[in-house]
């Protein structure tokens, strides 16, 4: 067995995708991680937005609004379900209904929300373990790219076996939450001792503290989308699994999110940097314990594996993007694993570097995360309305209402986080869309281009497929000594015709002139041509002799270049060689030609055995 298919395991055939579709049960697992999880920062981050004096009073209030919201775009999501049975994530709604501006727009907001899915995750899961090891405290970084690594690993395995790692750990970890919830009702809270502000709520400054906390803790909605873009991998009636899976999420998801803030206003919880919220919530309840161990270790596990969710949807995105032509089209491409390959990479290659900048530190990336978030929420919503609008199918008025109303209430959040949140990081998303959003144009005028000129109603076929076989063509070979690689390249050539000249570029008199015995000794029929190079350019010299062998016989067309080059036998020891053939070929291919006609460029490469 190789370490590829020790690490990947071994190819799956195109029949077994069918295989690789997920239960209810385990589709709840895998999609949910994210949203559930983000129960336990979102209600800190609304503690650490607020302090221990706002917190006492309007924690609650904003932690009901936002359950509100939950399952308001809970419920716009599931008509989106209903209505693309094959998927419908905000790029592809957005696209289809709102065009191609907005398409993107969203395509590019969910890309940045998957990355920092997998960043935030991450660095919240390894504040869970410094927490209950404080001796770990300067390493998160390293427990955010080690779990990275393994994620990584696990996805280019396949759905399947991600799905069944995710299962039972996504379930210990909701049925601990409960726990720690009931155990925080039922056990008794020291009385606290707070002084009420002096400000009143029409106060500005405490307005937009209550603004900040708001945004913060719509945190807690990131990961509802995810579902609704990944129909396709449920098993069959897939709109009808998902569906039920989404509203069990959105349940689930409420009750945690608003258990977790009432127990933590009950508790008095204040924001420590040594310990989070849920760390001191479970030692309160249950204290240093079995549970309170369990508490964390499942804490840390969820939110590590969380980011699975993101490595569902970001690679699903990116082949959808290919295939339109957004980014390359390699990204389209189903790996040995029927997993998308170049897409988990490509994911785990950017949140890595985001886990490095901000040295895992969850507070710093809480503020890039909501507004790609509910930039898709939005431009999702109001492509679902218009999409109702235009077929007016059954109850299609209804149905048009509670997607607009989940479109203006996520618009106004859109609003609120992009004013609350903008100087303490947001500003980079509202710059990232923009460049991602050209980024994405740019290459899709590429492809149209090139499939523009390759297009052969250009031009006749008759033309393109005329016959020459009566010329011989020009042939240039460019040496630089003579060994088994030069050989096989001259036999190459003359095999091609009798017009062969081999060039070589004086950069060094002592080669040239051993060059030139040894030509002569072994009696060549091939004239060598020797240019010279007074500013020791290889390129140059060649390229000019190339135009004069060009002007030559022009009915004979332009000259075919036959490149000799060797293969080292290790891929390291390429480093050790000058590599001239792959410049001076780059140099041929990238040139600007005056004639439309296609170099011919051949390589004959010689394969070391060593």
């Amino acid at each position: 067995m190789g370490i590829s298919s020790f690490l990947f395991g071994n190819p799956l055939k195109t029949e077994s995708m069918e295989s690789e579709r997920l239960t209810k049960v385990k589709a709840l697992a895998v999609f949910s991680s994210d949203a559930v999880s983000s129960v336990t920062y979102a209600t800190e981050e609304i503690l650490f937005a607020l302090g221990a004096i706002l917190a006492a009073s309007y924690a609650m209030p904003i932690a009901g609004v936002i359950t509100a919201l939950i399952f308001i775009v809970s419920l716009s999501y599931w008509q989106t379900i209903g209505a693309y049975p094959n998927g419908g994530g905000a790029f592809a709604v957005a696209h289809e209904n709102l065009g191609e501006f907005f398409g993107l727009i969203a395509a590019a907001a969910l890309m940045i929300d998957y990355t920092l899915t997998v960043a935030v995750s991450l660095s919240a899961g390894a504040q869970a373990i410094i927490s209950a090891f404080p001796k770990l405290g300067g390493y998160s970084v390293t427990l955010c790219i080690s779990a990275l690594l393994f994620l990584t690993i696990c996805n280019l395995r396949g759905t399947q076996e991600s799905a069944s790692l995710l299962s039972s750990l996504t379930y210990v970890f909701i049925i601990l939450m409960f726990m720690l919830i009931v155990g925080g009702i039922f056990v008794k809270a020291p009385p606290a001792i707070v002084t009420l502000p002096k400000k009143t709520i029409l106060d500005s400054a405490m307005i937009l503290l209550l603004l900040r906390s708001f945004a913060s803790g719509c945190s807690a909605l990131t990961g509802i989308e995810t579902i609704a873009g990944g129909v396709t991998v449920f098993k069959k009636p897939r709109s009808h699994n998902a569906q039920v899976t989404l509203l069990i999420m959105a349940c689930i998801l409420g009750f945690l999110f608003i258990g977790i803030t009432f127990i933590a206003h009950k508790f008095h919880i204040t924001i420590s940097p040594n310990e989070t919220a849920i760390s001191q919530l479970a030692h309160k309840i249950f204290g240093s314990g079995f549970f309170y161990y369990a508490i964390q270790l499942m804490t840390a596990c969820i939110l590590m594996l969380a980011a699975n969710s993101a490595f569902t949807g970001f690679p699903r995105l990116a082949s959808i993007l290919a295939q339109e032509k957004y980014i390359p089209t390699r990204f389209a491409n189903l790996g040995d694993r029927l997993a998308f390959s170049n897409g988990i990479i490509m994911l785990a290659v950017v949140a890595t570097l985001l886990i490095w900048m901000f040295n895992g530190d969850c507070h710093s990336l809480i503020p890039l995360y909501s507004l790609g978030v509910f930039i898709s929420f939005t431009l999702s919503q109001a492509g679902i309305v218009r999409r109702f609008f235009k077929l007016r199918e059954k109850n299609w008025i209804i149905k048009a209402l509670i997607s607009t109303i989940g479109a203006i209430t996520t618009f106004i959040t859109l609003l609120i986080i992009v004013e609350s949140k903008f100087v303490h990081g947001a500003w980079i998303v509202v710059i990232l869309i923009p460049l991602l959003f050209a980024m994405f144009k740019k290459i899709n005028t590429r492809y149209l281009e090139t499939n523009t000129e390759l297009d052969l109603k250009k031009g006749g076929l008759g033309i393109l497929l005329k016959s020459k076989q009566d010329l011989m063509p020009k042939v240039v070979v460019p040496v630089s000594r003579i060994h088994k690689g030069t050989l096989a390249a001259l036999r190459f050539a003359m095999s091609l015709s009798d017009d062969v000249v081999a060039v070589v570029v004086n950069v060094d008199q002592k080669e040239v002139d051993r060059l030139k015995l040894a030509w002569r000794s072994m009696n060549f029929s091939v004239p060598l041509t020797i240019l010279h190079s007074p500013y020791r350019s290889v390129i140059t010299p060649f390229l000019d002799f190339l135009a004069e062998q060009d002007a030559r016989d022009p009915e004979k067309g332009k000259a075919i270049v036959v490149m000799p080059s060797f293969v080292p036998g290790q891929l390291w020891q390429n480093v050790l060689h000058n590599q001239t053939a792959a410049i001076m070929k780059t140099a041929l291919l990238y040139k600007n030609q005056a004639s439309e006609q296609t170099r011919v460029i051949v390589e004959i490469p010689y394969q070391m055995k060593m």
